[in-house]
C-alpha cells in the first residue's frame, strides 16, 4: 500500500507536483528539518509516487505493478548506515554511483535512490558523491534526508532542490496527535516535551518517555540538592541511552531559555523552575554545549558516557552556584 503524507506537508507535496507539471523537478531533492516531522514518510510516499505507472496529484496510484513492489522495487535504493554504525561509508555511496548509473528496470521508468541521514556522510563520503549530484543520469532522482543540513557541505546543498520542513501549527499537530495516541488527554503534555514535533510525541507516548524524563529530573534535582553524589548520580542514569539523555537536557534547556527570554506560553519543568533567574547566556552556553556533543555522537564520534554526563552535570551545577538567590 502506498505512503500517504501527513497533514502539515501538504505545501511541500504541492511544491513538487507543480515542479514535476511544468518540469522543475529536480533530479537532487534535499528533505530538510528536525526531527519527529515525518520527512521520512514524507520521502517514501515521494519514492512511491516517482515509481508509480500511474501517478495522481495526491499520490500513487497503490495499484500498479511498481506500487505493489513497494519500497521492494528494484529500482529503489537505501543508502543509511550499517547497523550497530552512525556512518555511511564510502563504499555505500560508491555503490550508489554504479546504481545511477544503470537503466531503469522498468521501461521509460526512474531509479529513485535515498540517503539518509544525509549528514551522516563525512567529508570524503559527500566527496564522493558530488560527482553523482553533478552529472547525474536522466532517470535517477536521489533524495536527502536531513535533520541538520547546515552539516553538510556547501557543495552538497547547492546541488539539490531544497525542501524545508518547520514545526507544524500546533493545533494541525494536536488533531493529529488525538487522533495516534491512545491517551488524548497527554497530548498537549507530549507535543510540548517533544518541542511541537508531533512523531516525536508520539514516540515519547509509546515508549514512556513522560516517565523517563521525570526520574532524569528527579535525579538533577538530587545531585543539586546534595542528595546524589556526582557518582550516584551519573549511575542513576545509566538506564538510559545517551542519544535520550542529551535529547532530554536539549529539550530542557531549551524550554528554559524561552522562558527567561519572556517567551509566552512556554512552560517549565516544576525542577527546572528554579533556574528561571539565571542569565540567558549560561543557559544558552550550556545548551550549546549540549547540542554539540549530540551532534558529535550523531556523527559516530566515540565519547565516553559517564565523562559526558559527569562533565554535563558538573557544568550545570557550577554555573548554578555562581547564581545568586537560586536557593542553592
Amino acid at each position: 500500500m502506498a505512503e500517504t503524507i501527513l497533514p502539515w506537508q501538504v505545501a511541500q507535496w504541492d511544491q513538487l507536483i507543480r515542479a514535476q507539471d511544468e518540469g522543475r523537478l529536480g533530479h537532487a531533492l534535499l528533505l530538510s528539518g528536525p526531527g519527529g516531522i515525518g520527512k521520512q514518510r514524507f520521502a517514501r510516499a515521494l519514492m512511491h509516487w516517482l515509481l508509480c505507472e500511474q501517478p495522481a496529484a495526491q499520490g500513487a496510484c497503490g495499484s500498479c505493478r511498481s506500487c505493489r513492489f513497494g519500497l521492494d522495487n528494484p529500482d529503489v535504493h537505501i543508502i543509511e548506515p550499517p547497523e550497530g554504525k552512525r556512518q555511511i561509508g564510502v563504499d555505500q555511496v560508491r555503490e550508489l554511483v554504479a546504481v545511477s548509473a544503470q537503466t531503469a528496470h522498468r521501461s521509460g521508468g526512474r531509479k529513485v535512490i535515498l540517503i539518509q541521514p544525509a549528514d551522516a556522510m563525512n567529508s570524503n563520503t559527500a566527496n564522493a558523491l558530488l560527482k553523482t549530484l553533478e552529472e547525474p543520469t536522466g532517470d535517477t532522482v536521489l533524495i536527502l534526508i536531513s535533520d541538520e543540513p547546515a552539516r553538510l557541505l556547501p557543495t552538497i546543498r547547492s546541488r539539490c532542490q531544497q525542501i524545508p520542513f518547520p514545526i507544524p501549527a500546533r493545533q494541525l499537530a494536536l488533531d493529529w496527535l488525538k487522533m495516534t495516541v491512545a491517551e488524548p488527554q497527554q497530548c498537549e503534555v507530549c507535543l510540548d516535551e517533544a518541542g511541537g514535533r508531533p512523531l516525536a510525541a508520539q514516540a515519547l507516548f509509546e515508549n514512556d518517555g513522560l516517565a523517563a524524563r521525570q526520574r532524569c529530573d528527579e535525579t538533577l534535582q538530587g545531585w543539586v540538592d546534595g542528595q546524589l553524589n556526582l557518582s550516584q548520580a551519573s549511575d542513576a542514569l545509566k538506564e538510559f541511552e545517551l542519544d535520550f539523555l542529551l535529547e532530554w537536557l536539549a529539550q530542557r534547556s531549551h524550554h528554559l531559555l524561552l522562558a527567561v527570554m519572556g517567551g509566552e506560553g512556554y512552560s517549565v519543568n516544576t525542577v527546572w523552575q528554579r533556574w528561571l533567574k539565571r542569565s540567558a547566556a549560561d543557559i544558552l552556553s550550556f545548551q550549546q554545549q549540549v547540542l554539540e556533543l549530540r551532534a558529535q555522537v550523531q556523527r559516530g564520534v566515540a565519547v565516553n558516557r559517564t565523562l559526558t554526563m559527569e562533565s554535563l552535570l558538573l557544568a550545570w551545577i557550577a554555573a548554578s552556584q555562581q547564581r545568586a538567590g537560586l536557593g542553592l
